[in-house]
């Protein structure tokens, strides 16, 4: 998911976390027309978090060295529309 301030009209606020199956209708609800698309240095404004457990740092840097932190997308694809019958990328 990702982590994020969500604000309401009387002013209060709270940081929680909203799974990515969430997040599209989320942002499409309010005001994001586009929802989670790249900006133009190719990452999103509304970065993940990995929902990892730790045990060895030094393996665990040793491969964000080897691959910058990118992983590919594997368990909640996006979709081209409600259908659900098309992917927005391969």
């Amino acid at each position: 998911g990702a982590v994020a301030l969500l604000s309401r009209e009387d002013g209060k606020k709270m940081v929680c976390n909203v799974e990515y199956n969430q997040l599209e209708p989320l942002l499409l609800a309010t005001g994001h027309s586009e929802g989670d698309v790249n900006e133009e240095d190719g990452f999103s404004k509304f970065p993940g978090n990995i929902n990892e457990m730790i045990f060895d740092l030094k393996l665990y840097l040793d491969n964000i060295n080897v691959t910058g932190g990118k992983v590919d997308e594997f368990i909640n694809p996006k979709y081209t529309d409600n259908t659900r019958t098309t992917f927005k990328s391969p």
